[in-house]
């Protein structure tokens, strides 16, 4: 068995346990578990041409980790890319989900019990896609949340109460960090191409969500193609005494049903010919995918195919960083249903993209890591299909390319063409020395530097020399000091005398003390004119008595208000009152609670989340409407209320 398909297993202890897991690897063995649907598990099975998926057996990620899932454990997999993750990690999920609602353990109204988390918005929308398309025999709703696509209409799919929830790291937080989404319902987490997303850098936004989601009722599983050190750190903090699954090698590798083509070329001019050649043999059905580095070649790559006449029923798109989240899902679903059968893109589709039609990958521009080519041409030969990969090099500036896909090339068992091994030869590498690291010329050079050396000592003693005379600038410059000090000595003297002259100006105070006096007895006759005023108004209560009902609700809101947790301004006066008269005066608190037309001018403003509770309930109870419930329903309630004009 080569390296690549083995399948070792650790337990939580480190200990090597590959022999003794019972592995599920037919549907005879899902189907005989107990929890796993049998419809669903037939849907998978079933190939016809409307229904089903076809899949003759579950894949060997498949089979090795549904076991661990079913039984509750956290689990670590480690597996190349196009081994079937999804299903591996959904369908356990499944399982666990329908048991905790059945026995009322989890309320989905309060946020998602299942929480996906995955590194772009290609790959999150094809996992949301599957889970919608499982789930729903099952009766399970799924949610998706990426930047780039409309964040009103995800909050508007959040309240819905999904069941699961598949979102990007960073929009994810954005919900989480704005009280609009909640994961204490969360039982079920799954951390997807984990070390992608710490090569985006997304490890903050992770660890701030893990953080939310309850640790003891969860179970936790990761999935990655590689095992880098960070991911083995994230595990260590994160995942409770984890089973731990590698297959193959642990380091990134290809299928081996992919048949991978190196195209040597002599100028960038050249590419574009080979890809028609290769576009023109495309099977009957098949698609193909090209690989641009720059989204500016993309848009010219695409162009050229347009404009050829010979590429009819070849009609490409694009799928790159510039597009908005519209165009892309055009691109993505034109491409998978076959009305476009090239997309031209960046690595922006190496991950994530599963459609099963795709049969040849180019790789237009070389990739400049293995790992990125690794998962571009595993773009096709999905699921165990087969597919064929071609990669144009340069014969001068592809070197250190050529030496990564060659080691690729190796590992695969597949041939290393002597063009590629050649190119591959020329290639920096910084663990070997140069062969000019230790000959005679260097040797020469090391001399010219003894040289130099002395030069330097000659120059340092003639700036020492500087140095001195620099010294005796100083003793001048120390007499003029002296003297400039005695000068400013004399101006302040007269600056005192200036000084005097100000003292007379403190009658010009004096004079304003006068004036605020008057302003002081402008004040009583107001005082007067306000007593009066509310005398007035004590009459009109008297007769229509509107006030005192005013009266009586304020004492109402200030009793209900003071048994919140938040501070009313029932409670603060309250307080005042009960503080004798010489007291020191009470600290104000940092921010007073807002009246009502304050709230209502918040809530106008989109500002609602900076309000209280009592604010909000107040508010709501002022129109009489319940107040009952969490800060995100009383807020919605008092939006919808603003909206209508109350």
């Amino acid at each position: 068995m080569a390296d690549d398909d083995k399948v070792r297993v650790w337990d939580a202890g480190g200990k090597e346990m590959s022999e003794e897991v019972q592995t599920w690897d037919n549907w005879d063995k899902v189907k005989a578990r107990k929890g796993f649907p049998g419809g669903l598990i037939s849907f998978l099975q079933a190939s016809t041409d409307h229904e089903g998926c076809g899949f003759e057996q579950p894949t060997v990620v498949q089979a090795y980790s549904w076991p661990v899932l079913q039984s509750g454990k956290d689990l670590v997999g480690v597996a190349k890319t196009g081994s079937g993750k999804t299903l591996a990690f959904l369908l356990p999920g499944f399982v666990k989900l329908r048991k905790l609602k059945k026995a009322n353990e989890i309320d989905t109204n309060r946020g998602p019990a299942l929480l996906c988390m995955t590194p772009t918005r290609e790959l999150c929308h094809q996992i949301f896609t599957d889970a919608e398309k499982f789930g729903a025999p099952v009766q399970l709703t799924a949610a998706c949340a990426y930047g780039g696509a409309n964040r009103k209409d995800q909050e508007w799919a959040l309240r819905q109460g999904p069941d699961m929830l598949i979102a990007t790291p960073g929009r994810l937080n954005d919900f989480v960090q704005k009280d609009q989404l909640w994961l204490d319902q969360v039982r079920y987490l799954v951390l997807d191409e984990a070390d992608r997303m710490l090569d985006m850098g997304f490890t903050e936004q992770i660890k701030d969500t893990l953080e939310k989601v309850p640790w003891n009722e969860r179970q936790t599983c990761m999935f990655t193609a590689t095992w880098p050190q960070e991911c083995k750190k994230l595990a260590e903090m994160y995942i409770k005494d984890p089973t731990h699954i590698q297959i193959g090698s642990g380091d990134i590798t290809t299928n081996k049903n992919i048949l991978q083509h190196i195209k040597m070329v002599e100028a960038e001019n050249d590419k574009l010919e080979a890809l028609k050649e290769i576009l023109q043999g495309l099977p009957d059905g098949g698609n193909c995918l090209v690989f641009c580095n720059s989204k500016k070649k993309c848009g010219q790559v695409s162009w050229d195919l347009e404009r050829d006449g010979n590429m009819s029923g070849l009609a490409p798109v694009e799928l790159h960083g510039d597009l908005d989240q519209r165009a892309r899902d055009t691109a993505l679903h034109r491409f998978k249903t076959g009305e476009a059968r090239v997309m031209v893109a960046t690595d922006l589709a190496s991950r994530g993209l599963d459609v099963r039609n795709i049969a040849v990958v180019v790789n237009y521009d070389a990739p400049k890591s293995a790992e990125d080519y690794v998962h571009r041409i595993g773009r096709t030969g999905r699921a165990e299909d087969s597919g064929e990969a071609y990669t144009f090099l340069l014969s001068y500036g592809n070197e250190s390319e050529a030496k990564h896909i060659m080691g690729i090339l190796k590992k695969a068992d597949q041939a290393v063409p002597s063009e590629v091994e050649g190119l591959a030869e020329k290639a920096w590498d910084d663990g070997d020395q140069k062969k000019d690291w230790n000959n005679k010329s260097w040797d020469k050079k090391d001399d010219s530097w003894s040289k130099d050396e002395k030069k330097d000592d000659e120059w340092w003693k003639k700036d020492e020399n500087k140095d001195e005379k620099k010294d005796e600038w100083w003793k001048k410059d120390e007499n003029k000091d002296d003297e400039w000090w005695k000068k400013d000595e004399q101006k302040d003297e007269k600056k005192d005398e200036w000084w005097k002259k100000d003292e007379k100006k403190d009658e010009w105070w004096k004079k304003d003390e006068k004036k605020d006096e008057k302003k002081d007895e402008s004040w009583k006759k107001d005082e007067k004119k306000e007593d009066e005023w509310w005398k007035k108004d004590e009459k009109k209560d008297d007769q229509g008595n509107k006030d005192d009902k005013k009266d009586d609700w304020r004492k109402k809101d200030e009793a209900e208000a003071s048994e919140t947790a938040d501070d009313s301004l029932s409670g603060w006066k309250r307080q005042a009152e009960e503080e004798p008269a010489d007291a020191p005066p009470a600290k104000v608190p940092a921010t007073a609670p807002r009246n009502i037309d304050e709230v209502r001018e918040a809530i106008q403003n989109n500002r609602g989340a900076t309000l209280k509770m009592v604010e909000i309930k107040v508010f709501l109870e002022t129109h009489g409407l319940p107040s009952d419930g969490q800060k995100a329903q009383l807020l919605e309630r008092a939006t919808q209320a603003v909206n209508e004009g109350m």
